[in-house]
């Protein structure tokens, strides 16, 4: 009995924090899905991310484009980046501090760029309609 009851517990807690984890994730989708996504790309990836939080959304088209936009910044927020920089170390040994700082402000600058870009649109085609 007292496992039957320690099993219980346990699927219990599992699914009250899914139920957190869902309320948090669907509360900052709500709030800027385009934001949210393009910072969740910065932690684990572009495609696990879309992945992730279509889960939570129903915009979908800002989810998208967040997520395509979000493949900039970091090196983990794209598979290609990781293979690229990889790829540079192995034919430029000792150069992957420099390789990383050059990667970083390009990357975060056109992600910035793209970010604002895109919430100005989206701000201009609300007071438009």
């Amino acid at each position: 009995m007292q496992h039957f009851i320690e099993f219980y517990l346990s699927f219990c807690f599992r699914r009250h924090r899914q139920s957190c984890r869902r309320q948090f994730l669907s509360g900052l989708l709500e709030r800027n899905t385009l934001v949210f996504s393009v910072l969740s790309c910065q932690f684990i990836s572009n495609v696990p991310s879309a992945i992730l939080l279509s889960q939570f959304t129903e915009n979908y088209a800002d989810l998208l484009v967040g997520v395509n936009i979000g493949g900039v910044g970091t090196l983990i927020a794209s598979l290609a980046s990781l293979i690229t920089f990889r790829e540079y170390v192995k034919h430029n040994p000792g150069k992957s501090g420099a390789y990383v700082k050059e990667f970083s402000l390009f990357n975060f600058s056109f992600l910035i760029l793209l970010t604002g870009f895109m919430l100005l649109l989206k701000t201009a085609a609300q007071h438009g309609s």
